[in-house]
């Protein structure tokens, strides 16, 4: 179909308009056609990486480090949860994850608890009942010597006792000692005795 101008002589016919060619793909700018201003996909005016955050990441100081938590917790037990707090929230404002202090501060609360457990049990509470037999014995040797029933026994004076347990305490608080002593006269003795906590003795078998 052709257009005329109505200005132009009767003879003059318009020619039929160009019909649109597409741009060749060669001659383009590298990357394609710019998506006009506001389209989803215009994105200029961001990074040009792959991981856009990960580089907006990198900018931020680094999270502070969750070893001292670990220390802390360890030695002070639920104690520690303050470094964990003050930790935790350091990261927050830095803009780094909570929860690797939170995590290490529950880890080392249980596995502090097991470990100062089993050492007080293996460690710990057999020392105390060594002290506290050590002071029984010493207890027992002033007690069989200023009783008077072991120089009846023997037949004179004795002096220097030594008391030695020779066996566990039972269930009915009894232990047996083996008590050595000097005798004035010159020479050693010893006895038998059977003895509780609180320095009563009995003669033993």
């Amino acid at each position: 179909m052709t257009l005329q101008n109505p200005d132009a002589p009767p003879w003059a016919i318009s020619p039929d308009p160009a019909p649109p060619v597409a741009p060749d793909p060669a001659a383009l700018p590298f990357g394609g056609v710019v998506p006009p201003y506001g389209s989803p996909e215009n994105k200029h005016g961001q990074l040009l990486v792959r991981f856009p955050g990960e580089v907006h990441g990198s900018a931020r100081p680094l999270a502070p480090s969750w070893r001292p938590v670990v220390f802390w917790t360890f030695f002070l037990s639920v104690l520690g949860v303050i470094a964990a707090m003050r930790r935790s929230g350091r990261a927050r404002r830095y803009g780094r994850e909570r929860a690797p202090y939170w995590i290490a501060f529950g880890v080392t609360v249980v596995a502090g608890a097991a470990f100062w457990s089993a050492l007080g049990y293996s460690v710990a509470l057999p020392a105390y009942r060594h002290v506290q037999e050590a002071k029984v014995t010493t207890a027992l040797e002033d007690t069989v010597l200023n009783d008077g029933r072991i120089a009846k026994l023997v037949g004179a004076p004795v002096t220097n006792p030594r008391c030695t347990p020779s066996g566990d305490r039972g269930s009915d608080g009894l232990r047996t000692y083996a008590c050595r002593f000097t005798l004035v006269a010159g020479g050693e003795t010893s006895v038998f005795v059977e003895a509780d906590r609180n320095g009563n003795w009995e003669l033993g078998d």
